[in-house]
């Protein structure tokens, strides 16, 4: 059925996630939509501060975390073990504190979009560890679907976060 324009037929797919979008906007001007907005804000931040200590006082330990992924080169896995845990204390103070959040959410949805692809290349060569996500100990779950569904779950707030400061920077 062609819609008399082009020929084509209408994207229906695309207008359902542009009216899901305007219905998003529409709800988070809404003072339910600002105070949900408020606790993604805060508890996004609150998990990033609360990931980064044990790898913050374990630099060694979780630089083992890491070389389980088998990705990086030694130099550059030192050097991760090191920066990352501060980036996400840092990030994590910024988005509690409500200062530079944009640039943090930013950086918190790179470092999840990260961690995804990590995860997804370790499960399709088979490999099978702890993750090293929130603890260094190993009380932890391993790699898996599951990881993904969180860490895509934390993703999903943070492009929420991110379409309400787009708003905001935007005088809406």
């Amino acid at each position: 059925m062609a819609d008399g324009r082009n020929g084509k037929r209408p994207n229906i797919l695309s207008s359902a996630v542009a009216e899901m979008l305007v219905q998003l906007k529409i709800f988070l001007n809404t003072r339910v939509g600002f105070i949900l907005v408020q606790l993604l804000r805060i508890g996004l931040g609150l998990l990033f501060v609360y990931a980064s200590l044990d790898k913050i006082w374990h630099p060694g330990l979780f630089a083992k975390a890491i070389s389980n992924y088998r990705l990086l080169p030694l130099p550059l896995l030192q050097l991760s073990a090191i920066i990352l845990p501060w980036l996400e204390l840092t990030c994590g103070v910024a988005l509690i504190l409500n200062r530079y959040h944009r640039a943090a959410n930013l950086l918190i949805a790179s470092l999840l979009l990260i961690f995804i692809l990590a995860i997804l290349s370790a499960m399709a060569r088979g490999l099978d560890f702890n993750c090293g996500c929130f603890g260094l100990s190993g009380e932890e779950s391993n790699i898996g679907l599951w990881k993904i569904a969180q860490n895509m779950g934390l993703l999903l707030s943070s492009i929420i976060l991110e379409f309400r400061f787009r708003d905001e920077s935007q005088g809406a």
